[in-house]
């Protein structure tokens, strides 16, 4: 093996060395006459294993990841009123669409209504920024499928409405501002979420895990 050779160790040393480094996302292989170990183009799934392994790990919370969503976001909404184009406005609108057939259903999808927050991201046309939030969401899915609720699940939605009426006129100022006005609702769904937690039951026996999620969540 050249690599072997020209750093001076074993094969089997440098054969352990390119599999973590694969695992790592660090190097891809591929096969064939021209195949080989070649290092990984960087891209949003990195971000996006970062962010999630953070929360499920218990390195941040929600109410964390939150935080830093009420930051970020209504700049954000303000930058994609002034870049975004028809086929992003297209794309917003069949989002809105569906998950209003998913509440006429009575079965509302909110991790398809955060999934709004991606295309608000994309319609920046700044791949960094589109990579972060598509992190974000991802992690908020999670959290949002565990409390299908109708009511909540409806007032998104008019949020949603209203994020497309900022961005489609390119009313900069309101769209930041609705934004902002949001996050108290999101702040809402993350508290249902932590006091239907702190409820569940960690075995047969009916113990709740209220010390648990206390720890994960900071929310006592």
């Amino acid at each position: 093996m050249e690599i072997a050779a020209k750093y001076r160790v074993s094969k089997s040393s440098a054969r352990e060395a390119l599999r973590e480094m694969e695992a790592e996302g660090l190097i891809q292989k591929k096969r064939g006459v021209f195949g080989g170990s070649f290092v990984a183009a960087p891209g949003p799934e990195k971000i996006m294993d970062v962010i999630t392994n953070a929360y499920l790990f218990g390195e941040v919370t929600a109410s964390d990841l939150a935080e830093l969503r009420r930051i970020l976001e209504p700049g954000l909404a303000a930058l994609a009123a002034d870049r975004r184009t028809q086929t992003d406005l297209d794309a917003m609108a069949d989002c809105i669409e569906q998950v209003a057939r998913s509440i006429d259903k009575g079965t509302p999808d909110q991790t398809l209504a955060i999934s709004f927050h991606t295309l608000i991201a994309d319609a920046c046309h700044n791949p960094f920024i589109s990579a972060l939030m598509a992190s974000l969401v991802h992690v908020f899915q999670q959290v949002l499928a565990k409390i299908p609720d109708l009511e909540t699940a409806k007032q998104d939605l008019v949020y949603n409405r209203l994020f497309y009426e900022c961005i489609r006129d390119r009313d900069k100022a309101r769209a930041a501002r609705v934004m902002a006005d949001h996050f108290d609702t999101l702040d809402a769904m993350i508290q249902k979420e932590a006091t239907l937690q702190i409820f569940l039951p960690d075995n047969e026996t009916g113990v709740n895990n209220q010390s648990d999620q206390t720890r994960k969540d900071g929310m006592s």
